[in-house]
């Protein structure tokens, strides 16, 4: 297979290219001509230089492609700029879709997430799961209506298929829940609260991509999701595996002050909050996603919370993020 990737130079799309690679497909990657590149070309990847916003650079790179996956999204939980986050998503989505229908693209893969799924509070999502109608972050609003936009090109003829994953993890992670990891064992993080969280490792939503393309049905949403837990309990595991004291445990409504407070200092800092509003009012909700049907309709395995945050741990020490080797470090390979 000879597949376009966007988005490749970013967490999920780089782990999408080398699992490409890994199995012998021949990969191109979009990349606009401000992205640096050179460790994608070094590796063999070739580079077609345009935006998604820009449709016809897009309908240039897909020039003998097989394959289309348009991982590339704007992903923060803070900062971005509503109308802009929009936008972005939206029309760099519709210039995907119609470039690969005019293309005649064989495969399309779309990246959303499964924070659009839009359960109820005390509901797990699935795929069965109704929008709650109402928003808790600028980035959902944004990757539902991509996601609405992607599916809407499959009465079009599109053979699409949707990989929804729920927060990815793992090395090279320099989001939110990389953030996250860093600050907790930083010891940056006073207390946490028992708000869900639903989480998979990026090796994992990688392959999920893979066997979205091998096996899904065509106008099918597929949930990747390994691990859910409580955001204090997923804090103690990381802290143990580590080798550190974790934080207290407060109720969820004494957090929210915490958040509030760290999105007004970032506003002067310009640095990302420890907890971001947005965050909070994920976690309080109760972001809950089930990743089983997934796992059994397209024979994924998921990796093991303790195993994945031992791995992730690692290459933050590695990478000189944490201050003190933590305990774990040993156990990785």
């Amino acid at each position: 297979m000879r597949a376009l990737v966007t988005g490749g130079t970013g967490f999920v799309g780089g782990a999408l290219v080398r699992a490409l690679q890994a199995r012998g497909d021949s990969v191109r990657v979009l990349a606009r001509p401000t992205s640096s590149t050179a460790a994608l070309e070094a590796a063999g990847v070739e580079i077609a230089r345009g935006d998604i916003l820009d449709r016809a650079s897009i309908a240039a790179a897909l020039d003998g492609c097989d394959a289309l996956f348009h991982a590339a999204a704007l992903y923060e939980l803070w900062g971005l700029d509503a109308a802009e986050l929009l936008a972005t998503e939206t029309e760099g989505t519709r210039n995907a879709m119609e470039a690969a229908l005019a293309a005649g693209t064989e495969k399309v893969i779309y990246t959303s997430t499964a924070v659009c799924i839009g359960e109820a509070k005390g509901q797990v999502a699935t795929t069965a799961t109704t929008h709650r109608g109402y928003y808790l972050s600028r980035y959902e609003k944004a990757k539902y209506a991509a996601e609405q936009i992607a599916l809407s090109y499959v009465a079009k003829g599109l053979p699409l298929v949707a990989v929804c994953p729920a927060g990815v993890y793992g090395p090279g992670d320099r989001k939110p829940t990389g953030r996250f990891i860093v600050s907790l064992l930083n010891g940056w993080i006073p207390a946490l609260f028992p708000g869900w969280m639903s989480l998979v490792y990026i090796d994992d939503v990688a392959h999920g991509h893979l066997l979205a393309a091998d096996k899904g049905q065509i106008g099918e949403r597929y949930i990747l999701s390994g691990t859910s837990a409580q955001l204090n309990e997923l804090g103690a595991l990381a802290c143990r595996l580590a080798g550190r004291w974790p934080p207290l445990t407060v109720p969820t409504p004494l957090a929210a002050p915490f958040a509030i407070g760290g999105e007004a200092l970032s506003l002067l800092t310009r640095r990302p909050p420890v907890l971001s509003w947005e965050t909070y009012r994920l976690a309080a909700h109760g972001f809950r996603a089930d990743g089983a049907q997934s796992a059994d309709a397209l024979g994924l395995a998921y990796t093991d919370a303790e195993e994945g945050l031992a791995r992730t741990i690692n290459w933050c020490w590695e990478q000189g993020l944490l201050k003190r080797r933590p305990a774990c470090a040993k156990l990785s390979s």
